[in-house]
């Protein structure tokens, strides 16, 4: 499978995975297979499995809402690369988000900032899977619009 490029993409999968999973015990507790324990406040299976099944669709709609998110960030970094305006940057930092993993990996991002029009922008980079190799106070080209947004392209 392809590794993220953008965080809400990672956790649409989360999500996506949780909302099966829900959606899984709901199914099982409406067949009778997964029972309410004597000490559970809720003792009717149906029940259990309508609230399991909720929260399993409810995931599911989480996962949708950052899918499209992650499409609209998609397409707004192919429009930049298209038709915004290069302008030179500079490498803030380069880190690796380790408290970020996809298959016992961890991306690395990349602060910069920039110049446009005397307004000085802070950015960071989207998920990057090999480490870059800029150093801070490195120039880059960054792709940027009239309303602040930027990408940059390696």
């Amino acid at each position: 499978m392809k590794k993220p490029k953008y965080i809400e993409k990672l956790y649409a999968l989360i999500f996506l995975c949780l909302g099966c999973s829900f959606l899984i015990i709901g199914l099982l507790c409406f067949v009778g297979v997964v029972t309410p324990d004597v000490h559970s406040k809720v003792q009717d299976p149906i029940v259990m499995g309508t609230v399991f099944s909720l929260l399993g669709v409810t995931f599911g709609g989480i996962q949708a809402v950052l899918n499209r998110i992650a499409s609209a960030k998609e397409k707004l970094e192919k429009q930049l690369l298209a038709s915004g305006t290069p302008i030179n940057g500079t490498v803030e930092k380069v880190y690796l988000q380790k408290y970020t993993n996809y298959g016992k990996k961890s991306p690395y991002r990349i602060c910069y900032t920039y110049t446009e029009q005397d307004k000085i922008y802070h950015h960071k980079s989207f998920l990057l899977w090999e480490k870059p190799d800029f150093d801070e106070g490195d120039f880059i080209m960054v792709y940027a619009n009239d309303s602040g947004k930027s990408t940059i392209q390696l």
